[in-house]
């Protein structure tokens, strides 16, 4: 008899129970459906997005909060874009492949950090010495875009100070094995154009052999490994040759800002911390606060400007410390541009220091590890550091996803004797995305 009571008592509580839930879900409906007719700027969403936030799936808040770019990058974490590793008689490459290029550098990215860790003060060493080291056991890393050492130690997980200096700054790089028996930190230092070599603390036997052992050969060589009258002359002599031709995925790009609807705008302005109400301008919206202005296009750019006089809301700091730079700009390119950029990934171009004494940090797009080409050859994001602050930056919101479709590029023979014709010998031969027909986007080389 008691036992038919404790049931009775534990259905009537289950249908309390969902009873709750339901007169829940309704409120929340109507509370949603009340927002909808209001102007969607003018609505302070925190406290529902917290409520809501209980009923989504942990992956689906990080993508709606916008805190996740596309491809992952929550965190500035550079990742190469190339890498070739060798054992000291076959060499295994890859490059314009993403997954492929991402497993690599799970796998070998202990080297580097363990490198750039115990890296002791580098020497200038001749170009002949880089070359060796792309042939002998090793690991070589090209990130596409010109990383600061001292950060890149930083993002790598290395702790303590470094005696690499703080204006050193590599675009490639290598850990390998010389002569004597140790494993250097060699890199191409992009200041100066000079080569620097570090002896470091990584152990070889035991430990690197078998890291770089194991994985053969498939046919990849660098252009400077070619007999001379080969046709490769014209090519900077880092291009990396691939053994097969290339046939690379067709995207078509779109404009997430093309009808500034009212859903976007307002995500956009929760990224960059501006609250105020925009007003239509020609092309797109103004949104002022104070001196400072923020403005969105429907071309897809968006443009940023301090007041001369007031501090911009952008603090970061005095000084110019690259890695506070980019710490301080990324999560704005992450939040706007990155979160828009479909199947593309930002990646950080580099850091440069104008006339005037501000720092210009840019950020751009990435397909399958070429370079995105933009119009006018903008950046995905630039950011402008002056007295301690962001006073202005640019965004060109593109969204790229693919077709299904591919398309066979050019052998590098034939495009190196283009760049013969054309006299820009030396070179580099790089992949690129760029229009191509309509709204399609597709990979050709280009020289820079």
């Amino acid at each position: 008899m008691d036992g038919n009571k404790r049931a009775r008592r534990r259905r009537r509580r289950g249908v309390e129970t969902l009873k709750s839930v339901l007169i829940l879900l309704l409120s929340l409906s109507a509370v949603y459906l009340t927002m909808l007719a209001l102007d969607y700027s003018r609505v302070n969403w925190a406290p529902i997005q917290a409520v809501l936030s209980l009923f989504r799936p942990e992956q689906e808040q990080a993508s709606a909060s916008g805190t996740l770019a596309p491809s992952g990058q929550a965190a500035l974490s550079p990742i190469p874009v190339r890498m070739a590793v060798c054992d000291g008689v076959d060499r295994f490459a890859s490059q314009y492949d993403t997954r492929q290029t991402d497993q690599l550098f799970e796998s070998l990215s202990i080297l580097l950090s363990e490198a750039l860790s115990g890296a002791r003060a580098p020497e200038e060493v001749p170009e002949e010495t880089w070359r060796q080291a792309l042939q002998a056991p090793g690991v070589w890393f090209d990130f596409l875009g010109t990383l600061p050492l001292q950060a890149l130690r930083t993002w790598m997980g290395a702790g303590g100070a470094s005696p690499i200096p703080e204006a050193h700054a590599a675009r490639q790089m290598a850990v390998a094995l010389d002569g004597d028996g140790q494993v250097r930190l060699l890199y191409h230092n992009e200041s100066d154009g000079l080569y620097y070599a570090c002896a470091t603390d990584v152990v070889w036997t035991g430990h690197m052999d078998a890291l770089v052992s194991g994985y053969g050969g498939n046919g990849f060589t660098f252009a400077f490994e070619q007999e001379e009258g080969s046709g490769y002359e014209a090519l900077d002599p880092y291009v990396l040759l691939s053994p097969d031709p290339l046939q690379l995925p067709v995207y078509r790009m779109s404009d997430p800002l093309s009808g500034l609807d009212s859903a976007t705008v307002f995500a956009i302005q929760q990224a960059l911390l501006f609250q105020a109400q925009g007003y239509p301008v020609a092309g797109g919206i103004r949104i002022r606060e104070g001196r400072e202005t923020l403005e969105l296009g429907t071309d897809g750019m968006a443009a940023y400007h301090s007041g001369e006089e007031d501090a911009s809301r952008y603090p970061v700091g005095d000084g110019a410390d690259p890695l506070v730079l980019a710490e301080a700009t990324w999560p704005l390119a992450a939040d706007t541009v990155g979160r828009w950029c479909g199947e593309a990934r930002l990646y950080l171009q580099g850091l440069e220091t104008l006339e005037d004494g501000s720092v210009q940090i840019s950020y751009g797009y990435s397909l399958n590890g070429a370079d995105v080409s933009l119009p006018g050859g903008v950046p995905a994001a630039s950011f402008t550091v002056r007295d301690g602050q962001i006073s202005d930056y640019s965004l060109c919101f593109r969204r790229y996803e693919q077709t299904g479709q591919t398309s066979l590029v050019m052998r590098e023979r034939q495009a190196a004797a283009a760049l013969e014709a054309l006299e820009a010998q030396g070179s580099e031969l790089i992949l690129a995305y760029s229009a191509a027909d309509g709204d399609l986007v597709q990979a050709g080389w280009t020289a820079r």
